[in-house]
């Protein structure tokens, strides 16, 4: 950001307390995250609100944006606070500004699933060409991604942004600040579907971004995706597609190698190479198919993909193949689940040798649909695998039963009520030569699984 905290009162319209001149170098909205130089924003929570955190957060940090009417202490010397009467538009405003400040190329993205390994892919792409900086993680939300576009340093000359949702209006907000000169489209699926009230609402709010592409912007879309089949953003000069067969961007001679990732030509432009990619899972290539053609459409050629594809890695949690010993492999696909996402996996899991072990916990946020979608995922994990622990509450008991009525003996499937019991009983089943799959939503914790059986920290 490289401002003041005086400039930002300014350009906010709102009253300082104490330091005018301390410098400003980010942004957070979680106090154990603030470091030296940084915009504290307090925003109210579902359990705490970010003004009980204001002291805390200046002693590492630099300045607060905070509401005008919270009664606080006077900022400690060399701080300043920064008081708005609302902290939430007011964040949103400075992040819109930041980005019409900086003179980026920006490329936003958004799906149902594949957003976060595809925003990671994308930005090694485009590293090949330009300093490039990219949303951490999946910060990716209304609170998060605000703070990453506050954060970039300022050699950055290209930033990817992933936009994700969980209810209609959030990526209408974030178009608004994002206002991307790219936009890629990973698939779309059901997932939050508790907010939704059927598929066709996921994608009429996914098409909330198309407004906000940035004229003269170049459109992505997966041409293996029917949903987008009617996306069209008037503003862009030019559509590319991905995925499917025909489309500009697209895999010829596939050849799936599991967990060993997989092999194929890539075709695009007048280009036609060969690639190795070392991700697990033949889904892997459709990712790197929209991360190529994102990429292409910005200059980088195909060989200078093929030559950083051969070098990516999973992102922690995130499909990432482990090794807790040399007898027993596991894939490490903790950090969420849906029922496309865990549909890919389990078909990756039934085509590795060995004996297979599904770790699966509940699928949050599906509403209505979750009951069906976790007795689906039981039958498939009836046939994917030769040992099932489902992890979690009734949606897990769902996911069991229907395991069991697929004809799976009762001693292949175990139900545990939370991680802790997950750790006890896996532990006590692995043996030498199992492929052990673990998945779920964030909120089961899985990746303290991981952690025991890697013997690392969660």
């Amino acid at each position: 950001m490289l401002r003041t905290a005086g400039a930002v009162a300014e350009l906010l319209g709102a009253t300082l307390e104490g330091e005018a001149s301390v410098k400003l170098r980010g942004a957070e909205v979680d106090s154990r995250r603030v470091e030296e130089g940084d915009l504290f924003v307090a925003l109210p929570g579902a359990q705490r609100d970010g003004h009980d955190f204001v002291a805390e957060a200046l002693e590492r940090g630099a300045a607060a944006l905070v509401r005008r009417d919270v009664e606080l202490p006077p900022p400690p010397a060399g701080r300043a606070l920064i008081r708005v009467d609302d902290t939430l538009g007011a964040y949103h405003r400075l992040a819109a500004e930041e980005r019409t400040r900086r003179p980026w190329w920006v490329v936003g993205l958004t799906g149902s699933v594949g957003k976060t390994t595809t925003k990671d892919m994308l930005a090694a792409l485009l590293g090949t060409r330009f300093p490039t900086g990219a949303s951490e993680g999946n910060r990716n939300s209304t609170l998060g991604l605000p703070a990453e576009i506050l954060s970039q340093p300022p050699e950055v000359e290209v930033f990817v942004a992933e936009m994700g949702m969980s209810r209609p209006g959030e990526l209408d907000t974030l178009g608004r600040i994002v206002r991307p000169h790219v936009l890629l489209y990973t698939r779309i699926a059901p997932a939050h579907t508790e907010f939704f009230p059927d598929l066709e609402a996921i994608v009429r709010a996914k098409a909330e971004l198309l407004r906000h592409l940035e004229e003269g912007g170049v459109l992505v879309l997966n041409a293996a995706d029917p949903h987008q089949a009617s996306f069209a953003a008037p503003q862009a000069s030019r559509t590319i597609t991905y995925g499917a067969p025909g489309a500009e961007v697209r895999a010829e001679s596939l050849e799936p190698r599991g967990l060993l990732g997989s092999v194929f030509t890539l075709v695009m432009e007048e280009e036609s190479v060969p690639v190795e990619l070392p991700l697990a899972g033949a889904h892997q290539v459709e990712n790197l198919l929209a991360a190529a053609a994102a990429a292409g459409s910005m200059g980088v050629t195909a060989e200078e993909i093929a030559g950083a594809a051969a070098g990516l890695q999973a992102a922690p949690h995130r499909g990432r193949v482990l090794h807790p010993n040399p007898d027993v492999t596991l894939v490490d696909d903790s950090y969420n689940s849906s029922p496309l996402a865990l549909t890919r996996m389990l078909e990756l899991l039934a085509a590795t040798p060995g004996r297979r072990v599904a770790v699966l916990g509940e699928m949050y946020e599906l509403g209505e649909i979750a009951e069906e979608a976790h007795a689906e995922a039981g039958r498939l994990a009836a046939t994917s695998c030769d040992v099932l622990v489902t992890v979690g509450g009734q949606d897990a008991m769902e996911l069991a039963m229907a395991a069991l009525s697929s004809e799976r003996p009762p001693s292949a499937v175990h139900r545990v009520s939370g991680v802790e019991e997950a750790i006890g009983v896996v532990t006590g089943l692995v043996e030498p030569g199992d492929v052990i799959l673990v998945k779920g939503s964030r909120g089961v914790q899985l990746d303290r699984l991981v952690a025991a059986l890697t013997g690392e920290e969660a």
